[in-house]
């Protein structure tokens, strides 16, 4: 459902868009509208690189306008070189597209180093990946290959932060996302919090119920933390919280966090940090913001104020935030914003 509605809406403004353009042309009528439905028709599968492409090209060339328009106070209908109107705003997109898919599928790794002041038997690595949205742009060789990357990292544990597969996954492809990931089960703890996406709610076709969901991924080795804790070696605390989005979950106080442990919260959105703080939270792990994926929409968030962190380490009083821009990324795939990274945890 929430595609159809992305995908009518994307239709009738890029088919506004075309229709406008067409009519500075000579063209009949007739022709400009077909021409224009023509032009439109990629909306209609808003996870492909085509329609991402067509946005952009949409956004340089009325920014291409603007500049002959206002800026050099001319008008198209008398400007020798506005031929270029076209061509120039086409190759910018197809830049654009280019450096976006090299960023999508280049994973680098993201370090940090966290200091506490608790008694840890020993210092702890944490490895965590968030919004696989598999396979939006990785196939199972590929997602093997990162598998591998992490294990060598020698992390004790693995989190895996939500939308790790989403409403484009079909059943065959949930089982060979498992099956991959739950290799770290072999050399870590692995632990899996929900998403928004996961169960694909957002579909007609790739719904799975939670349970059902659940018992796929803890066969494969992998503890899911649906709202519950989990204690390790009496001094490290897990929280997996159900995502935000659900409403229903369990109050962050309803919890036990003792002083004397370091109390990890998994959550897939950046939310509550405040009360996380104030509850005795050492660590705060999330995604879901993509760090933005298409410029500008990172600065349009932080203006705008939209989510509690879009991307980063945050200090929250005491407690240390972390969220990461995503391993991938939903819908196209394409990445115009920050890069796609899995990250390291260094608990001192």
């Amino acid at each position: 459902m929430f595609t159809l509605i992305t995908s009518t809406i994307s239709f009738i403004c890029l088919l506004s868009f075309f229709v406008y353009e067409l009519n500075q042309t000579s063209l009949n009528s007739t022709i400009k509208t077909l021409l224009a439905m023509l032009f439109s028709l990629p909306t209609f599968k808003v996870n492909s690189v085509l329609f991402i492409f067509e946005v952009h090209f949409v956004v340089f060339t009325l920014l291409f306008e603007f500049c002959f328009k206002k800026l050099m106070k001319t008008d198209r209908t008398n400007y020798k070189g506005f031929s270029l109107c076209i061509p120039i705003p086409f190759v910018l997109a197809m830049l654009f597209m280019c450096y976006g898919s090299y960023n999508m599928n280049h994973i680098v790794k993201t370090e940090y180093t966290i200091d506490t002041q608790k008694s840890l038997s020993k210092d702890y690595k944490i490895a965590m990946i968030s919004d696989l949205h598999y396979p939006n742009s990785t196939n199972k060789e590929e997602l093997s290959s990162l598998v591998k990357r992490i294990a060598k990292e020698k992390p004790d544990f693995v989190m895996l932060c939500g939308d790790i597969i989403d409403e484009h996954t079909t059943p065959q492809e949930r089982i060979d996302t498992f099956e991959t990931l739950g290799q770290l089960s072999q050399t870590s703890q692995v632990f899996y919090v929900y998403g928004n996406h996961d169960t694909g709610k957002h579909s007609f076709y790739n719904r799975i119920a939670s349970d059902q969901l659940e018992s796929l991924i803890e066969n494969n080795g992998i503890r899911v933390l649906n709202d519950e804790q989990i204690i390790i070696h009496d001094e490290v605390s897990i929280i997996g919280r159900k995502d935000y989005s659900l409403q229903n979950r369990v109050d962050l106080p309803e919890y036990f966090i003792d002083d004397k442990t370091y109390n990890i919260v998994l959550d897939h959105q950046p939310k509550n940090l405040t009360e996380c703080s104030q509850n005795k939270v050492d660590l705060h792990l999330s995604g879901h913001t993509h760090a933005g994926q298409i410029f500008p929409l990172y600065y349009v968030y932080e203006l705008l104020n939209i989510n509690e962190m879009n991307y980063g380490l945050k200090q929250v009083d005491q407690m240390s935030a972390i969220n990461t821009s995503g391993v991938s990324g939903w819908g196209f795939a394409i990445r115009t914003e920050h890069h796609s990274e899995f990250v390291i945890v260094n608990i001192h």
